[in-house]
């Protein structure tokens, strides 16, 4: 028995040393698994597609603030953007038109297409100065009749003059606007704050 037990102590001392000698990678995953269990940021995050949009929010959990950017590329012209970002902290100046310098002349009068219809008013995006080559829809009430007049069509554009002086069009697609518009109001909601609808928040 004293020899079986000597024999036990040496196969269990062995394991314990080639455990010790065995790289990071091959041990178990509990540690990894334990930091993502504490991960201690004030805020959850969601990235979510909705066919044609991307949505990524952070919801504050002490707060109970929602932050969320709407966001899709144009068809005829990938590097253009259509942005909306939407807050329950304060407003953020409606749907944004991000486009190259050489497409359109933001100056200039743009308009707003949706569903073979032209938007009115005739010019409700307005040259925004906090971003380059971005124009906004700044009124609150007009980006919500616009977001209403978009959310059913398949796509929207902006029609306006390129600084050579010729007609420009810039296309977005609308597949899954509507999507990720009621998965953003569904993440509000469970936060339990209204989006601010006004420049002074709340």
């Amino acid at each position: 028995m004293t020899g079986a037990r000597h024999g036990q102590r040496l196969i269990l001392a062995l394991a314990m040393l080639i455990a010790a000698m065995l790289p990071a990678s091959a041990q178990p995953a509990t540690a990894t698994a334990t930091a993502t269990a504490t991960d201690d940021r004030p805020f959850r995050e969601f990235d979510e597609t909705f066919k044609s949009w991307r949505l990524y929010c952070q919801v504050w959990t002490a707060t109970r603030q929602v932050e969320c950017e709407l966001s899709s590329r144009g068809i005829n012209d990938r590097t253009a953007r259509l942005v909306w970002l939407r807050s329950t902290d304060r407003w953020r100046e409606g749907l944004r038109f991000r486009v190259a310098a050489e497409a359109l002349d933001l100056d200039k009068l743009v308009r707003v297409w949706s569903d073979r219809a032209v938007f009115k008013p005739d010019s409700p995006c307005k040259p925004y100065r906090f971003e380059t080559n971005t124009c906004a829809v700044t009124d609150p009430e007009i980006n919500r009749r616009m977001v209403e007049k978009i959310a059913p069509a398949p796509e929207i554009s902006i029609v306006g003059q390129s600084p050579a002086g010729g007609k420009t069009e810039v296309r977005f697609p609308l597949a899954g606007f509507r999507e990720a518009v009621e998965r953003s109001e569904a993440l509000r909601a469970m936060a339990g704050r209204p989006w601010a609808t006004s420049p002074g928040g709340d």
